[in-house]
């Protein structure tokens, strides 16, 4: 599938727009449009967003992407946002709509979509004043609802995109602006991810459908008015009030990650600003100290071993094993020693009573024997007695030696002399020689920040700078931090609160037929819930393999990530050749981008569909380590990709990398008209970017 032609009536500073695009071909796939800031080329792609998606296309122009927000204030949004979309001079000259019109090719069939919005002559925009018409073939066959459809026209041509197109919730990875990509790379990596599963399984869709449920079940039971259950009164009361709690603390990271960003590239531009005193300065003056306090960590924690080990015995580790062995050895034989013993003396307690009973016993022996023979009866019973304990067992010890341990105890010492086998010297030799070379590292290193400061007179005001910043950041961590986490309770409760609320609707099943629908809304509701906390972990493997290809082919350190591994939780690794998480130390903001950058790619992939990319600012705020590297990704991917670029981004030898791969080139020229302004479009590109065609 790919985008044939762009048609634009009276949209924003456009009074007609026209854009028509090629086939793409093999290695020519890509089409450029380029315009200067505030000409139209941001216009333009809201123009393709809404024309397609209507509504539901918003969070991918006003808000950031990935964003989600309640219908109510969404559809005020997009109200807002169209009643400042019609050409100025439109309504002033009697005409009072204006449109987008779509023309893709699928398989070698046209289809046109056509998105009208109508407006007052005031330029109010009325609620229903949207119309879609959709078209199909060269005979323009119209498609759209017919009487026996149930629900609203706007609803079932999105679902009809969906199918045949793609679905909403996916546009933000074929429709996208690199700026809003810069922003949402500073996200914690496993929060990326997890939105892009969701978006890639549908996951919007579902969680809109459990809170429609609920909605459903709350009307229903509205509707039995002699039904009343404070219990689950006050269960909906603590659900109000939880959401509403976990909407704050949402607000409040929203007012935080743009703050946040803004820190960081303050951060990086002190850096930079610390790295450019010269040579004498080590050129890296912030990474000094980061390396510094990695070695004093590393320090701390070789004592900290060295410490263990001292605490465990050492001295007993390094006496040799012929050592332990002998002492093990006469260890064992006092314990058998001491056995033998007590085995003796219970004995010799009883071979009074033993003989006594013998003697005894010679008396019934008939014919009697003399009182000599009784005696020497008695005398052989004396020595067979005393066979059972002599001569003493071979093992045992001539002599207790150790009579301070009792036998608990010299068990104790023998298990500890075996598990001291595995501690030797070479490791603890080890072990020092390495908090001696860590110790030495320390010391030059602070003798060579020591030397920087004094070369460097501004050092000391960036520093300062650099602390503050870095303290901000620290609490807007922290701060970010909490408040996540506290979203995560709030969730956490929400779900308990909506379990909870299922099973006490569900003894109402049998009151009337409106609880017993509102019950099964809130038990699909619930299997819905479990269905979405199921269903990210299905596609972990795909996108992590998807995004390991596309970050080899974007990132210029293709020497460092070896692969990207995500757990079941998205939380993400990136692994180095040997198995090194890459992860504890810091990422550049374009190696952040790079990562967002080879998600979206993964997830696009992954969802198989064949639909155009649309990429506003494409470079956004891409260092030039990585510009070439995206371009050159994007160029491999196949389908079409249109490019909306400024005149910073995709020229000089940027464009050199990708201009056999270029299809078509449009220009977006700017003039101002009075009070409003007048875009309008011309085959080419910015001067002096038109030598190869």
């Amino acid at each position: 599938m790919y985008l044939k032609s762009i048609v634009l009536r009276d949209w924003k500073a456009y009074t007609v727009g026209n854009f028509d695009f090629p086939a793409p071909e093999v290695h020519r796939n890509i089409i450029l449009i380029g315009a200067q800031n505030g000409f139209g080329k941001t216009s333009l792609f809201e123009a393709i967003v809404l024309g397609l998606f209507g509504q539901s296309g918003l969070p991918l122009v006003a808000r950031s992407p990935f964003s989600s927000d309640d219908k109510q204030r969404l559809a005020t949004s997009y109200r807002a946002f169209l009643e400042k979309a019609i050409h100025r001079g439109a309504v002033d000259a009697g005409r009072t709509s204006c449109s987008v019109k779509l023309c893709f090719v699928d398989d070698g069939e046209e289809i046109e979509i056509q998105r009208i919005w109508y407006f007052t002559d005031k330029g109010a925009l009325r609620p229903g004043d949207e119309e879609v018409r959709i078209y199909e073939g060269t005979t323009k066959r119209v498609v759209g609802p017919t009487a026996a459809d149930d629900g609203e026209d706007l609803e079932w041509y999105r679902d009809f995109i969906a199918r045949r197109f793609l679905p909403y919730y996916l546009a933000a990875f074929f429709l996208f602006d690199g700026e809003q990509v810069s922003a949402f790379a500073e996200r914690e990596m496993a929060a990326q991810v997890r939105s892009g599963i969701e978006g890639l399984l549908g996951i919007p869709v579902l969680k809109e459908l459990a809170q429609d449920l609920r909605a459903y079940a709350r009307v229903r039971k509205g509707e039995v008015n002699n039904v009343s259950d404070r219990t689950i009164d006050r269960i909906e009361l603590d659900l109000d009030n939880l959401n509403f709690q976990l909407g704050k603390r949402k607000e409040r990271v929203a007012e935080l990650e743009p703050e946040h960003a803004s820190l960081k590239e303050q951060r990086e531009k002190l850096q930079r600003e610390l790295a450019s005193f010269g040579a004498g300065s080590q050129a890296q003056f912030q990474e000094q100290f980061e390396r510094l306090n990695r070695l004093g960590r590393e320090l701390d924690d070789g004592k900290s071993r060295l410490e263990t080990l001292l605490a465990q015995d050492i001295a007993l580790a390094l006496s040799g094993r012929g050592l332990r062995e002998q002492l093990k050895k006469s260890l064992q034989g006092e314990i058998m020693r001491d056995k033998w013993q007590v085995g003796r003396q219970q004995g010799d307690a009883n071979l009074t009573k033993y003989l006594t009973n013998v003697r005894a016993s010679l008396d019934d022996v008939r014919p009697d024997l003399a009182d000599d023979q009784k005696e020497a009866v008695v005398a052989i019973a004396s020595e067979a007695w005393d066979t059972l304990w002599n001569p003493p067992p071979s093992n045992i010890s001539e002599s207790i030696v150790h009579t301070y341990l009792n036998e608990m105890d010299k068990l104790k010492v023998v298990e500890q002399l075996d598990q001291l086998d595995e501690l030797g010297a070479p490791a603890v030799v080890e072990l020092l020689d390495s908090i001696s070379a860590n110790d030495e590292a320390y010391n030059k290193l602070q003798h060579e920040i020591t030397r920087t400061e004094s070369i460097a007179p501004h050092v000391d005001k960036k520093k300062s700078d650099l602390a503050a910043v870095n303290g901000r950041i620290q609490e807007v961590d922290q701060e970010l931090g909490a408040l996540k986490r506290e979203v995560s309770v709030y969730e956490a409760d929400i779900v308990k609160k909506n379990t909870e609320l299922s099973k006490l609707s569900g003894a109402w099943d049998q009151a009337k037929p409106s609880l017993r629908r509102a019950s099964r809304a809130l038990k699909v509701a619930t299997m819905v819930d479990s269905i979405v906390s199921q269903a990210v972990p299905s596609q972990i493997s795909a996108v992590a393999k998807a995004m390991t290809q596309a970050h080899h082919s974007m990132a210029h350190k293709k020497d460092m990530v070896d692969r990207i591994d995500i757990d079941d939780d998205c939380q993400v690794r990136l692994l180095n050749k040997e198995g090194v998480d890459l992860r504890n130390y810091d990422l550049s903001a374009g190696e952040k981008q790079i990562f967002t950058q080879a998600l979206i790619s993964a997830v696009a992939s992954v969802s198989q569909r064949a639909f155009p990319m649309v990429i506003d600012t494409p470079l956004g705020r891409l260092d030039v380590a990585h510009r070439k590297g995206v371009l050159r990704h994007l160029v491999q991917r196949g389908h079409q990709v249109i490019l909306l670029s400024t005149n910073t981004e995709v020229v000089g030898e940027y464009l050199e990398e990708i201009e056999q791969n270029v299809q078509k080139k449009y220009l977006i020229s700017f003039e101002r008209v009075g009070d409003t302004g007048e875009s309008s479009v011309r085959e080419g590109y910015f001067a002096g970017q038109e030598a190869r065609k």
